[in-house]
């Protein structure tokens, strides 16, 4: 094989016309065609009474010329195949000397990036059997819902489509070819047990839920220039890691008080910088379910909140200060830096004054701060500008109320496993991260009309959630070890109207974490190990206190400009073609408009829980011809090694699905499959296009997209 892998070998799309992939469980044939003309891009939208996984037409015309769109950026360079090679007959006796062997082929993949073992929190397995009796609880009183209701629940699903499944739904990506054939080679009776067990003990599991949790929470590196906030994701992502009881994280963000570099859950607050009133809205949302924002600015017209109900809430927020120079003696001036800089316009004063303005944002509770009633308040009970007494929305305060100690009430208050809307909104939020939907919808704006689809369901996992403390691995592995986890996705469009009874999961397009993270599964081998660089330096550099002189902060900004080298050198070991090779809960948050995560719904991370997987043009683009298409073919990727690892076309051709789709082709893929990675094996220029040409059809299909 040449140094340039299959990156250059779509020259013949039109070989492939009569090639499709089919579904996993109906078997009925998917083209490229279905995929690119459905919806604008098709792959991830649905039309009216058209399952995104069924296919009913082909157009051969159109699907070359969806192909050739992928192939005419390709560049053409002549390729020899290394299958090609190794088949060569032996030279004759008398032939003669044969001419020094070719240079090893150019790796383009950035294999040299710097690798870190993760250590994660383990399952306690002694608690494995009381979580399977859990499960079986859920499916019983599911069962009884759906006897009920005149249904039946849906089929186990096959183990093909399990491993696949679980692999994405844990760990955030597609097994390799080497997970999924030892899964298939088990015949233990509980090794899907075994699996689910292994899953959430690697590190897999904390970057996929991290990126679950940076779109709720609304991770950003940075709200603005002045406002750094990139340890508050990697707490998140280490509380994840250590299995960190969730309600211990929330009383950390609610409470934490400081900067983000001294207590990185603060930065909670600080996503939503001078805004109290918004960051109380957003934690009411996100905790407790409920949406009380429309009440600050008279009584909400669909819910019980009043306009008061939210003023007495926010009293408990009105003295977080969100300036802390001032507080920790920080007097160093803008001309003070001057003075000590060579210049205005030297990069050491810019970067000095950099510095400066990052050591402002901080949180500490002002005691002397009261919140009164607006001058314009026109209900009874109370008066404009009156003062407003703190009180809670329901039930009581852990603890008399003080100025001071505001902020630690409310927490004791959002995070208590007395609080009936804390322990029901999280598990109900994990249990349709589970199955795709919650037992009650929407998850985050639920009334006291609100009504879950099955309320024995909903009270045992309250329960469940109380019972185990907290620890959402243990409520997951719980969920996961399910049966109703594990029968096949339900297919039909869900009625708006109608409760979802849960015969199965529901039909889920991979979100756009997932595509990112399974196509960097293909490329790299143990992704996982490639983390970004930890910031520690980098805040030891931007913090300073009151003792700190206008000289040591010149010099600091020296040191940051040395920082920046340094750090733009290692990035060089991570890049392909300008891109981050690492894992989506690595990469900065959140990214340019243009990157591939974006493109597939990535949210800019201003409003909570939004992104989306809707399917639009410059995704289908992408997919056929971007750059993050290109890595796995490279030389040296894993799903190259794997499959030119094989030497006959026909246990290629197996790799090939394995490492895509994860399943075995079925006979009739397999012929058409072999048919067209063998017409090109007599070219002396392109060996391998027919390989490529497979690769991409199969890439490019609904199936891959879909957790089925």
């Amino acid at each position: 094989m040449s140094g340039h892998g299959w990156v250059n070998l779509v020259r013949q799309p039109a070989r492939i016309s009569d090639f499709r992939a089919t579904t996993f469980y109906d078997r009925r044939f998917i083209s490229l065609h279905e995929f690119a003309a459905g919806n604008q891009a098709g792959f991830c939208s649905e039309a009216p009474g058209v399952h995104p996984l069924r296919s009913e037409t082909h157009d051969v015309t159109r699907i070359v010329l969806t192909l050739c769109l992928g192939a005419l950026a390709v560049a053409s360079i002549p390729v020899e195949s290394a299958l090609a090679q190794s088949r060569k007959k032996p030279a004759a006796k008398n032939a003669p000397a044969k001419k020094a062997p070719p240079p090893p082929p150019k790796v383009n993949l950035p294999v040299e990036a710097p690798r870190t073992n993760i250590k994660i929190a383990p399952v306690e397995p002694s608690q494995r059997e009381h979580a399977l009796r859990s499960a079986s609880i859920i499916d019983g009183i599911i069962e009884r819902g759906l006897e009920k209701a005149g249904m039946e629940p849906n089929l186990l699903v096959p183990d093909e489509a399990f491993v696949r499944r679980v692999y994405l739904d844990i760990t955030g990506t597609i097994p390799t070819s080497r997970e999924y054939r030892s899964f298939m080679a088990s015949r233990s009776p509980d090794k899907r047990t075994v699996l689910i067990d292994k899953l959430l003990n690697e590190p897999g599991y904390a970057s996929h839920f991290y990126n679950y949790w940076a779109d709720i929470l609304r991770i950003v590196d940075k709200v603005d220039n002045n406002t750094y906030l990139r340890p508050y994701g990697d707490w998140v992502k280490q509380s994840l890691r250590e299995n960190k009881p969730y309600d211990k994280m929330v009383h950390d963000m609610i409470a934490a008080e400081g900067r983000v570099w001294e207590n990185p859950a603060v930065g909670f607050t600080l996503r939503d910088n001078g805004m109290p009133l918004d960051n109380l809205n957003n934690m009411v949302r996100t905790f407790l379910g409920t949406r009380i924002g429309c009440a600050q600015c008279h009584d909400h017209p669909f819910d019980k909140w009043s306009q008061n109900d939210f003023y007495k809430l926010a009293a408990f927020v009105s003295g977080t200060e969100f300036r802390i120079n001032g507080k920790m003696g920080i007097n160093v001036s803008d001309k003070q830096i001057m003075a000590a800089s060579p210049g205005e316009k030297s990069p050491e004063y810019r970067n000095a004054r950099s510095i400066l303005r990052m050591n402002r944002p901080g949180i500490w509770q002002n005691a002397r701060k009261q919140l009164k009633y607006p001058a314009d308040y026109q209900y009874q009970n109370a008066k404009p500008n009156q003062l407003v007494e703190a009180s809670v929305l329901w039930g009581n305060s852990s603890k008399p109320i003080k100025p001071e100690n505001r902020r630690e009430v409310l927490a004791d208050w959002i995070a208590s496993e007395d609080n009936p809307r804390f322990p029901l909104t999280i598990a109900n939020r994990i249990w349709k991260r589970a199955l795709g939907v919650g037992v009650i919808e929407p998850v985050d704006d639920m009334m006291d009309e609100s009504k879950p689809s099955n309320p024995e369901l909903m009270d045992f996992l309250v329960a469940e959630m109380k019972r185990v403390q907290f620890n959402l691995k243990e409520f997951q592995r719980i969920i996961y070890f399910t049966k109703t986890y594990q029968r096949r996705a339900t297919y039909d469009d869900l009625s708006p109207t109608d409760s979802y009874r849960f015969p199965g999961p529901v039909l889920r397009r991979m979100s756009a974490e997932q595509v990112w993270d399974s196509l960097v599964t293909l490329t790299l081998p143990n992704p996982d190990q490639i983390l970004r660089p930890e910031d520690e330096s980098y805040t030891s550099i931007i913090g300073i206190d009151g003792k700190t002189t206008p000289q040591q902060v010149v010099a600091k900004a020296a040191e940051m400009q040395e920082w920046r080298k340094q750090d733009g050198l290692l990035k060089r070991k991570r890049l392909y073609k300008g891109a981050e090779l690492m894992r989506a809960s690595e990469l900065p948050q959140p990214l340019p408009d243009a990157h591939f995560l974006r493109q597939f719904g990535q949210s800019e991370r201003d409003s909570i829980s939004e992104s989306h997987t809707d399917g639009t043009v410059p995704q289908l683009l992408t997919m056929f011809n971007g750059q993050v298409s290109h890595m796995m073919l490279e030389y040296g990727s894993v799903m190259v090694t794997d499959v030119m690892a094989k030497s006959g076309l026909d246990d290629q051709c197996e790799m090939m699905f394995i490492c895509i789709l994860s399943r075995l082709p079925t006979e009739e893929e397999k012929a058409i499959a072999v048919r067209e990675m063998r017409s090109t094996m007599n070219d002396k220029t392109n060996k391998l296009a027919g390989h490529g040409n497979v690769l991409w059809a199969l890439l490019n299909t609904r199936e891959f997209l879909f957790v089925q």
